[in-house]
């Protein structure tokens, strides 16, 4: 039942997103006036789409399908999300930046390293 939700919900989230893309080319930059606009349709369409999945059968059988594809997007945009906010903070990671510090200070070192980097 969980990813049910999760699939309407991002259904509701794909028809904001585009709602704000649409708002975004008609010049509508005031944030107030976007979030009052956004804050109005979310129920609007929520309301027009759980019933409809309740009562049409082809509406739930392709809500059933696309749960899966629902499930997977999100747990993508999580793993793209952690991985673009990592900060490897181990000892390894600091040894590392502080040898490449080291080796800018040093000529024969910058050196080597270049030339070690272009024949890699």
């Amino acid at each position: 039942m969980a990813s049910y939700w999760a699939t309407v919900w991002a259904f509701i989230a794909l028809c904001l997103w585009l709602e704000q893309q649409v708002l975004k080319r008609l010049d509508i930059e005031s944030g107030s006036l976007q979030v009052a606009i956004l804050l109005v349709s979310t129920p609007a369409v929520f309301l027009a789409t759980v019933p409809r999945i309740q009562k049409n059968p082809k509406a739930r059988l392709i809500l059933e399908r696309a749960r899966y594809v629902a499930v997977l997007v999100a747990a993508a945009l999580l793993g793209a999300y952690l991985h673009a906010n990592h900060t490897d903070d181990s000892y390894e990671n600091a040894l590392r930046e502080g040898a490449v510090l080291a080796c800018a200070q040093i000529a024969a070192c910058k050196a080597a390293a270049a030339d070690y980097a272009n024949t890699r």
